[in-house]
Parts: structure tokens; sequence; C-alpha cells
């Protein structure tokens, strides 16, 4: 991937401060001698909806509550509801980052994260003033979201009726965040049989597919090489480089396990538990190298972007054709591939 000298202005004008908001996680470092229990399918969905989504869900349920209060009585102060929306988005992208579950079911994406944007339908939403969630369900998603509030809170002034609709859009998240996590404990609270919870697991394997593809090329490939500051996800709040690492987070957490340690419920586990170690120790390593390529993607350092690229297509290629391969699992079409 080239990106053309003309587009270096328009990158420079993304932030370029540190992450701050989706700091790197820090884990124990890979040990491949430390055994991995083999676990039957349906205990592997157990433990990762124990240890990672849900988690996650409640993570996401309590940021987004944050800011749905925060802005229940208004925008200000700003800088305060600007707080509240960035640690819903971060819980968000590491939440959504291996899409599968209630988030596919309910098409949770697109309440919560339809992007890029349209500020011209936000403009025209604001007009019409819906007065309560209900009304704006007739709101187009194009509208609504973390998105459209990004978009409200980083304007130089906030209208009255931009926040009243601002707090619509925040309750409705929240509203779909607790109804994610009643769908996360409703597969934790089933009784799975074997061969149900293999589909699910094969499902899920082929979501983590689709999501590297989706930081790979939706987030990092495709912005750069449109070369326009707004191409990029959350330009807009300057959030750019902590979106990429909170989406990696969702990623790592699903392929090595929480950061506390545990295995169970994760690839690499699964990958050890059932002997495929030469497979596991590959994988690791590539999550290393890559982890590290993603913290250090800046949209102003054109050769940081390209290693980013480079690294998340070779670990996928290998959680693609050899660990999932290794575990005889048929990888298809992902409800996150796409541009």
């Amino acid at each position: 991937m080239h990106i053309h000298r003309r587009h270096f202005a328009a990158l420079a004008a993304i932030s370029l401060t540190p992450v701050t908001w989706a700091q790197v996680q820090k884990r124990p470092a890979y040990d491949p001698k430390l055994a991995s229990p083999f676990l039957y399918p349906a205990e592997f969905l157990r433990d990762a909806l124990t240890l990672e989504f849900v988690p996650a869900a409640k993570a996401f349920v309590a940021s987004s509550k944050a800011l749905q209060t925060q802005l229940a009585s208004g925008c200000a102060p700003v800088a305060a509801a600007r707080e509240r929306w960035v640690a819903a988005l971060l819980d968000w992208e590491r939440l959504s980052a291996v899409a599968i579950g209630p988030l596919i079911e309910r098409r949770s994406g697109r309440t919560v994260d339809f992007w890029p944007t349209r500020p011209n339908l936000i403009k025209a939403a604001i007009e019409k003033a819906p007065a309560d969630v209900k009304a704006l369900e007739r709101v187009g998603a194009p509208a609504k979201g973390l998105p459209a509030l990004e978009w409200i809170l980083w304007q130089p002034q906030q209208s009255e009726a931009a926040c009243s609709y601002a707090a619509l859009i925040a309750e409705e998240c929240a509203l779909e965040a607790a109804a994610i996590l009643q769908g996360f404990e409703a597969m934790l609270a089933r009784s799975w049989s074997n061969a149900d919870a293999q589909l699910v697991i094969n499902d899920w394997v082929g979501q983590l597919v689709g999501g590297f593809e989706q930081l790979r090329w939706k987030k990092i490939g495709k912005p750069a090489h449109g070369g326009r500051k707004d191409d990029w996800p959350r330009a807009t709040s300057g959030q750019t480089r902590a979106t990429l690492q909170a989406t990696w987070d969702g990623l790592e957490n699903f392929v090595l396990g929480p950061v506390t340690g545990e295995t169970q419920g994760s690839l690499m586990g699964q990958l050890r538990g059932q002997g495929f170690q030469d497979v596991a120790d590959k994988l690791a390593a590539l999550m290393v190298t890559t982890a590290s390529a993603v913290q250090q993607a800046d949209p102003a350092k054109p050769k940081t972007v390209e290693t980013a690229v480079k690294a998340l297509a070779r670990t996928k290629s290998v959680v693609e054709d050899e660990a999932a391969a290794s575990m005889k699992i048929m990888v298809g079409f992902s409800d996150a591939d796409g541009d």
C-alpha cells in the first residue's frame, strides 16, 4: 500500500497525541511451556462468555449509562460530555471488535456505530426534534449512534436543540447496551450441547477473521489510501489512534484471553489444549509484533500505517489458514467482512 505525498498534509491534521484513553493492555509474557486444558466446545463457549464477552458488555453498559446521565441535563460542561463519550466509544470498540451473538442478531452496529456519519442528516434530525426514544426510531441510522454524538459534541458550539437530540441518542445507545448484555447473559445461561456449541464457535472464529480484516482495511488501509482526514475513524474527536488500539484490544482478548492470563475461552487456549503447539507459538509471536505495529500506527506517518496493515494481514492469514484449519473450522463469509 502506497500513500501519495499529496496526502501527507491532510493526514498530519489528525491528532498526533499518543494513545491516552485506550492504553496498551499489559499482558504476561507468552510461555510456550504453560499447559492449557483441553476444553469441550460447551466448556469453551462458557469460558469465553464468562471471561471476555460478558465483562466487555458490562463495561459498555456502565460507560454508555454514564454518557446518558451526563447528557440528560444538557451538553455542558462539554469537556465532561466528551470524556464520557470517549469512554463509551472505547468500550464499544473492544466489545464489537469480534461481532458475535447479540451484536449480530440485533445488528447493534447500525444502532450504535453507523460510520461514517452524515452531518446533513444529523442537522435535519435536530430540526425535527424527536420527542423521545420511540420517536427516534423514525430517524435513520446515519444520523444516530456514537458517531453522531461525536459530531455534535465536537462542534465549536452546541445549541439547545442539538443537546436535546444528543441526550436521546445517548439514551438509545444505553438501551442497546443493556440489550446486548442481556443477550450475552442469555447465551451464558443456556445449556449447550457440544454439537451446538461447536457451530457457534465456528461462527465466532469467522467473525474474528472478519474483525482483523475490518481493522486492517476499513479502519486503517482504506482511510490511508483515501488520504482525507475525515476518512479516518474518530478523526473529529482526535481519537483515531485510541480507536485502533481499543479495537485491537478486543481482537487480542479473544485470541489470547483476558489480560489476567487465563487462556480458557481463547483461541490460543484451544490451540494449545488440542495439541497444536507449533501453530499456537507462531500465532503468539505474530500477536506481539502486530500489537506493536497497531500501537505505533499513526495516520501522519505512512510507514507506520503500512507496517500495521501488513502485520494485520499476516496475523489474519495465520488465524484463518493455520489456526482455524488445525481445529477443522471452515471460515466462510463473515458479517464483519465488506468495505
